[in-house]
């Protein structure tokens, strides 16, 4: 008799002896540590995928708090997922094998080709950020750019960068991606070389400019983007109170803050 015949006669024995106990029983819960070792005789792969990455399915539970019972006489012997998990919008969720395709390793989660409903029952800020800044990105599908859970794709690996000095890092100083449009300079220190691929007539005349103006950056004026700020911010009033009020547009004599006359 080999190894294998020998090993299968007896796990055939401990059925036929624990079968009455497990499942004849009222109380259909066993303890984890005499059911693992007894179901890992025919279940190995599910039994070793619970001990080393179960989580609360691993600590909290046993083989039979969820199986409670066993093939053919309890023939819908693999429960619902509902059955312990509810009381929020991704526990409602319908389709849970969608993502986490084996309860036995719940967070080893592998991703749909299109998800975002069930994305947004947890990541519910970016989907808020999504509706109320409309961009491009607004008609995308969440996995169009997070493929895998917890991904998190590098901007240029879409969008061709504004300046050849910008690197995959400087995104994210004016651009949150999930409202790609609403900038915000998380710093003053942006060059303006960062500005000037879109902005280039003010690039230009700032550049053959003689004036101070010529040596600030971009942001240090403009501290949101679209915002032009009162001349008065930085110079106060420099002149009489009588000229101030005859002539209250300083560009009228002064030109433009990019090509001061």
């Amino acid at each position: 008799m080999t190894k294998k015949t020998l090993r299968h006669l007896l796990i055939l024995i401990i059925l036929c002896c624990l079968s009455s106990a497990l499942y004849g029983a009222d109380d259909a819960t066993v303890d984890a540590s005499s059911s693992d070792p007894f179901c890992g005789g025919c279940h190995e792969k599910e039994t070793t995928a619970i001990r080393t990455e179960g989580l609360a399915h691993k600590t909290e539970l046993s083989c039979s708090n969820c199986h409670q019972g066993h093939k053919p006489k309890s023939f819908e012997n693999i429960p619902a997922c509902n059955l312990c998990h509810s009381g929020t919008a991704h526990y409602d969720q319908q389709q849970c094998l969608n993502c986490h395709r084996n309860p036995h390793q719940p967070m080893q989660i592998k991703l749909p080709k299109k998800a975002y409903a069930e994305c947004l029952t947890c990541h519910d800020s970016q989907g808020v950020d999504l509706v109320q800044h409309q961009s491009y990105h607004s008609q995308l599908v969440c996995t169009d750019c997070h493929y895998e859970h917890g991904f998190m794709p590098e901007c240029m690996s879409c969008h061709k960068s504004h300046a050849t000095e910008m690197k995959e890092d400087n995104c994210q100083t004016c651009h949150a991606p999930h409202k790609p449009l609403e900038m915000v300079f998380a710093t003053s220190e942006i060059p303006s070389g960062f500005c000037t691929p879109c902005h280039q007539q003010a690039g230009s005349l700032l550049a053959a400019s003689t004036k101070k103006h010529k040596d600030l950056s971009c942001v240090e004026c403009h501290e949101q983007h679209g915002m032009r700020p009162d001349c008065q911010s930085c110079h106060g009033e420099p002149h009489a109170d009588a000229m101030h009020a005859k002539f209250p547009d300083c560009g009228d004599c002064h030109g433009i803050a990019h090509d001061l006359q």
